[in-house]
């Protein structure tokens, strides 16, 4: 009887080890798996970043991104703290936050050359507004933040239409093809009247693409198409360059 005893004491104790071994090895493979996805996550939002600096006007947006980025590197660090490359990343996270509450360098660069990457820009543009919305919803911003980039967001994806389409009206003006560039504005006006944005800078740009229609001006103002390189009015010693470029 006591051998049976003890038999079936090492017997519960065995498989309770055998238990603990599984359970220690499931969380392990777990933290894997997730340092895994945060890894990639983190690959795609640095991607997405550097894509969207040529893009959005608004600094704060990227600060939100960045800000995504940052929490992924903390959760991280939270899952294995040993990994040395997570603090360095870290570290740059935050120092490019401070770069990017500095005013832009340059202006933005939504003036493209073809529908690939005008639809490419219009994806990053997308992606960018599920990051907010994601913030939001796990309440790193308010409601009220997350409505207002998003609006921008979405003024921008309409703005990489348009401004494209400007820009192949200045580029057949600068080649004296007056009818090109006609149909091209128009293409521009209709995009920007059959858009229900509610910000003013739309209303404004109807205004100045009939006026680039009827003659009264050669080009946008500046405030609101700052990518000025075919511009017909302006007088640049490398614009046949980048006519060609372009």
């Amino acid at each position: 009887m006591t051998s049976l005893i003890i038999f079936c004491t090492i017997a519960v104790l065995s498989l309770l080890v055998v238990s603990i071994a599984n359970q220690r090895e499931e969380r392990q493979r777990s933290r894997r798996i997730r340092m895994h996805k945060l890894k990639l996550r983190v690959d795609e939002l640095e991607a997405l970043l550097l894509n969207l600096v040529n893009l959005q006007e608004n600094q704060d947006v990227l600060i939100q991104i960045n800000d995504e980025i940052i929490d992924m590197y903390r959760a991280m660090m939270q899952l294995d703290s040993s990994q040395t490359y997570l603090e360095a990343g870290l570290k740059n996270a935050e120092q490019r936050n401070a770069s990017l509450s500095e005013p832009l360098a340059n202006p933005p660069k939504r003036l493209l050359e073809s529908d690939a990457k005008i639809a490419l820009a219009q994806r990053h543009l997308t992606e960018a507004a599920k990051v907010i919305r994601h913030r939001q919803a796990h309440a790193k911003i308010s409601m009220e933040e997350m409505q207002i980039y998003v609006k921008e967001l979405s003024y921008q994806h309409l703005m990489v239409d348009v401004i494209s389409m400007i820009g192949q009206g200045h580029k057949a003006t600068n080649k004296s093809n007056p009818l090109s560039a006609q149909a091209f504005y128009k293409k521009a006006r209709q995009m920007l009247i059959q858009s229900t944005h509610s910000d003013p800078r739309r209303h404004q740009l109807i205004k100045e693409v009939a006026e680039l229609l009827d003659g009264k001006r050669k080009s946008i103002s500046p405030s609101l198409m700052p990518e000025t390189f075919l511009n017909p009015d302006t007088q640049n010693d490398n614009q046949n360059q980048l006519l060609d470029d372009f």
